[in-house]
């Protein structure tokens, strides 16, 4: 009962503080207007005892109706009277009932993002140039603003078209001006939390660049003498590591020096702060490092951390582990996204990544939990929750990526069921599940397909079928390289090409450096060749995706490799790539002109070639069975179709969808045809009756997209198999028209 006079109570008077906020006009005798005004501070006091977050109800009436009196409190503010001090009096309090909140969960209780964004629309254009002064009468109506606008835009869609002119610019003026200015340090703290939220919007952080808020940032870390208070520093550093998880803007920062600035600044401040203050600058100033420090240099150092260094990195490790026991994702203002970006790019040296398995022998366990729940997570949810997902998913599969590169840990992957299942979803569901809210990612950072490609190759995992018919394959080389020796690349392959066929990635229609689906062609490429000629370069040795081309075709296939060293290089291979080329006969084109080492180079491949076709032919055994293989799959009916419903993991609710429209194979093969070629339109049609099949229940995203998936594969399968089989009946008639009985009675093939 006494909960119930509390609600009553409550919804009273967030109903009374509406109305009088509502009643205020500049018509108002000035005796009137001071009236409500007491009476708007007294209910703002009485409605928020505990703070606001304890009364969402009444927080979001105040958004809701605030934005029509900031004309009314401007008036006021720009007269020197009674009205205006009591009007400040009363934006001071408001405001502190916003400061050290996050707004953000007031915000995720409007679940309408259509009122989420006339919300922002309705601010953004109240935050005038002129209250950005030396008089500070306007600030605690800009404290009650900037919040507001802060909050709201990560779960909106926005773009520079959607801010002020020169609003960044006048924003940054004031800051330059006032940021050791401790009476104005709340305003100053505000726009720094703007310009952090800012630094993390893909669409926005070409505009904090032109502006210079990163330049100022890094004048500010530099800055000698005493350093501001801790929220403020801590502020600039956050604005530095958002900023780094974009690529347009880690060379801005890396021109600035922006890492030597970092480590400058430490002794000051461990100075100016306490020891917690002190280590909470220094965890995101770590995870700022990572994200700026160029791979290569973080996979060739011998990383032995000092002590505090070592703390810091138990730190985002523990994070990590318990963010995948808790679903706590939130630590130090960073979300677990961005420490498990900055790990991934720490753990591609092999020293560090061993050692912190070792240290905490529960971590990949609890990483590859942190896949299956995030892989999983509806995608009815609202834009942030979307986004950080997304994030959350690149920087694990990523940080996998290095660990599979490592036998040792193979057996604890494939052994999580659920893993193996979710991960090869992602590795196959490109289309549809990539295609995310993520407008960019970090440097040295690869999509989630990619990633998820390379641990199940590493793992040596049959998770996509072969998309080459590999008997109609003409005996070829083929080509592994970096692109940044793609000039020496083409110059060798236009002369190879005169004497012996090559594959090379550029040559292929359709494909590209920055698809996807290149990796499908490039696998197949190995599979059907009879040589790999390696590029070797620094680059090579730097890049992931090229670790993964090898592995896959010394480990997997089992490939003769044949090194080559291009002019002008004097990196010698070492690490992993110098273990797997090591004896082997290479070619270096810097040692003798260009024509020589071509022909040394044929010499070798002619050799080999021939040593492999001949292997070849003599294990070619001609089989004289006639008889066709049935395509089992015509032949299905629908205990079959629901076994194959089932082994494909498709939802209990799609197959009930389904449960009458498919009773043989056939018609589950004119369906996947269909989807492929209308996926959009039937993704509208499946969404509409799966709402009303299930009483407006909404079909979940990833569920669609294993059902789509597995369509698309059962296609794939039935057009490469019916290919190959009449592939191999016309080449039995063709050789055994040819076959002829010696004296013996043996068949000799020709």
């Amino acid at each position: 009962m006494s909960g119930d006079l509390t609600y009553t109570h409550y919804q009273m008077a967030t109903n009374d503080f509406a109305n009088d906020l509502k009643s205020l006009s500049l018509s108002e005798t000035a005796n009137k207007y001071s009236n409500i005004i007491e009476r708007l501070i007294i209910q703002l006091k009485h409605a928020t005892p505990n703070g606001l977050m304890e009364n969402k109800p009444f927080g979001v009436v105040i958004i809701d109706n605030l934005y029509r009196i900031i004309p009314i409190f401007d008036k006021k503010l720009s007269d020197d009277n009674e009205n205006s001090h009591q009007t400040n009096l009363f934006l001071e309090a408001l405001s502190n009932t916003f400061h050290g909140l996050c707004l953000l969960e007031l915000f995720l209780a409007i679940k309408d993002s259509y009122r989420l964004e006339i919300i922002f629309h309705n601010y953004i254009p109240l935050l005038k140039e002129n209250y950005f002064t030396n008089d500070n009468r306007y600030d605690h109506l800009v404290n009650c603003l900037l919040p507001i606008i802060a909050y709201s835009s990560p779960l909106l869609p926005v773009n520079e078209a959607d801010l002020p002119p020169n609003f960044l610019s006048f924003l940054l003026e004031f800051t330059k001006s006032n940021w050791q200015n401790q009476q104005r340090n709340t305003i100053i703290n505000n726009i720094l939390h703007l310009i952090k939220v800012f630094s993390r919007t893909p669409t926005l952080v070409p505009m904090v660049i032109r502006t210079e808020w990163p330049n100022a940032c890094i004048q500010w870390i530099k800055e000698t003498g005493p350093r501001p208070l801790y929220e403020t520093d801590y502020l600039i550093n956050l604005i530095l590591s958002k900023l780094a998880r974009h690529t347009i803007s880690v060379e801005v920062l890396n021109q600035l020096d922006c890492i030597n600035a970092l480590t400058e600044s430490h002794e000051q401040m461990e100075k100016d702060h306490n020891e917690e203050d002190y280590l909470c600058i220094r965890f995101i100033q770590c995870i700022t490092h990572a994200l700026l420090e160029e791979a290569s240099t973080i996979k060739q150092k011998v990383i032995v951390p000092n002590k505090q260094g070592c703390h810091i990195l138990d730190q985002m490790i523990s994070f990590v582990m318990t963010a995948s026991q808790t679903g706590v994702y939130f630590y130090k203002c960073c979300h677990v996204a961005e420490v498990l970006c900055a790990l991934s790019k720490l753990f591609i040296n092999d020293e560090l990544l061993i050692k912190c398995l070792n240290e905490h022998n529960q971590l990949l366990d609890c990483l590859c939990q942190l896949l299956i729940k995030n892989a999983t997570m509806t995608h009815n949810t609202n834009r942030l929750d979307q986004f950080l997902n997304d994030e959350t998913l690149i920087g694990l599969v990523n940080l996998l990526w290095s660990i599979s590169f490592h036998e040792s840990y193979h057996e604890k992957f494939k052994s999580n069921i659920n893993f193996m299942n979710k991960l090869s979803n992602l590795a196959t569901s490109s289309l549809l599940y990539t295609t995310t809210q993520i407008k960019a990612i970090p440097r040295d950072t690869s999509s989630i397909k990619k990633a998820a490609e390379g641990i199940l190759w590493n793992l040596k995992f049959s998770y996509l079928p072969t998309t080459k018919e590999n008997s109609e394959q003409q005996s070829h080389i083929m080509i592994s390289y970096s692109h940044c020796n793609s000039i020496f690349c083409h110059e060798l392959v236009e002369h190879l090409s005169n004497h012996i066929p090559v594959w090379v990635d550029y040559k292929q229609e359709h494909s590209s450096i920055y698809s996807d689906d290149l990796w499908e062609e490039i696998a197949g490429a190995m599979e059907t060749a009879t040589i790999i000629v390696l590029i070797v370069s620094k680059e090579y040795y730097d890049s992931k995706s090229c670790r993964q081309e090898l592995s896959y075709a010394c480990d997997t296939l089992k490939k003769r490799i044949v090194p080559v060293y291009p002019p002008n290089q004097t990196y010698k291979a070492n690490g992993w790539l110098g273990i797997r080329i090591a004896g082997q006969k290479y070619v270096h084109f810097g040692r003798s002109i260009f024509t020589s080492a071509l022909h040394e180079l044929l010499s070798i491949l002619a050799v080999d070639q021939k040593s492999i076709t001949t292997q070849k032919s003599s294990n070619n055994i001609i089989s004289t069975k006639s008889d066709k293989q049935e395509n089992s799959l015509k032949n299905w009916v629908s205990k079959d179709i629901q076994k194959w419903f089932n082994d494909n993991h498709i939802h209990n609710d799609l197959i009930t969808l389904f449960a009458d429209e498919f009773h043989t194979g056939t018609a589950l093969l004119v369906y996947a045809r269909h989807l492929k070629q209308f996926y959009r339109e039937e993704y509208g049609q499946i969404l509409a009756n799966y709402y009303k099949k299930f009483n407006g229940k909404r079909l979940q995203t990833v569920d669609f997209i294993t059902f789509v998936d597995a369509f698309w594969r059962l296609r794939e399968e039935y057009d490469i198999q019916h290919r190959i089989q009449d592939a191999w009946d016309k080449c039995n008639k063709q050789q055994l028209s040819h076959a002829t009985n010696d004296s013996n009675g043996e068949t000799i093939c020709f």
